[in-house]
């Protein structure tokens, strides 16, 4: 199998110097799911994107610094691209900024949350899991870093995650989208650090943020149901 990573940056440079890459956490978390898959990493901000969506056999849409609402030339071709790879019925993943990438591409909602910000540990409920996600717990902890947030979902979609501060933390169409807020590929280090550069942004919620990444996060979950939503374990 063939899968793109359509990859949107980080925010700071400074960070990712001591982290791994974004499309890298991604190949690790999955990997182990999905065997003998073949990688192409596109950066969406530099590079052009394929004409042909039948090129691979999924894409996956990581997150960035970036919003939805920002004129950038490279994001409108990218929604022009997530429509066609729907269009074409080639699955599509996205995460965070790719989550939010895909709702406001299809027709749904994407807002500047005014009750601040989700980041560190946050619990989040399932709900309405189709079979093929496997494991089925009742609730998941994972690690998140944002403000934008999907407030309404768009056509012919289903949530699967939710919390009381982002209600549409993940949703899915059948075989055709997997797109989820939170962060699985995401290690503690690396949210720690973002959470100190972003300290004046977060504001009052900053020490307890920092006290919760003591909370083991549950993101090989999350690997584990991409990899069935690409086809593999299902």
């Amino acid at each position: 199998m063939n899968i793109c990573i359509l990859h949107i940056g980080f925010a700071n440079p400074a960070v990712t110097s001591k982290h791994q890459p974004s499309p890298v956490r991604f190949q690790n978390l999955l990997g182990p799911f999905m065997p003998e898959t073949r990688w192409q990493v596109i950066n969406c901000v530099e590079d052009a994107l394929p004409t042909d969506t039948s090129l691979f056999d999924g894409y996956l849409i990581t997150g960035g610094k970036y919003s939805v609402f920002e004129d950038l030339p490279w994001q409108y071709q990218l929604f022009d691209f997530i429509r066609s790879v729907h269009a074409n019925k080639v699955p599509l993943a996205g995460i965070c900024y790719g989550h939010q990438a895909i709702a406001h591409a299809l027709g749904g909602e994407v807002e500047r949350f005014i009750g601040g910000w989700g980041v560190g540990i946050n619990q989040l409920q399932t709900t309405q899991l189709p079979k093929w996600m496997q494991p089925q717990p009742a609730q998941l902890d994972l690690l998140a870093m944002h403000q934008d947030q999907v407030t309404q979902l768009p056509p012919h979609c289903d949530v699967f995650l939710s919390s009381d501060f982002c209600p549409i933390s993940g949703f899915y169409q059948a075989h055709r989208l997997f797109a989820i807020q939170q962060h699985p590929e995401f290690t503690a280090e690396l949210c720690q650090d973002l959470i100190e550069r972003r300290q004046d942004r977060i504001g009052s919620i900053y020490q307890q943020s920092i006290d919760s990444l003591n909370t083991p996060h549950q993101g090989a979950v999350v690997g584990q149901w991409i990899a069935q939503f690409f086809g593999f374990g299902s």
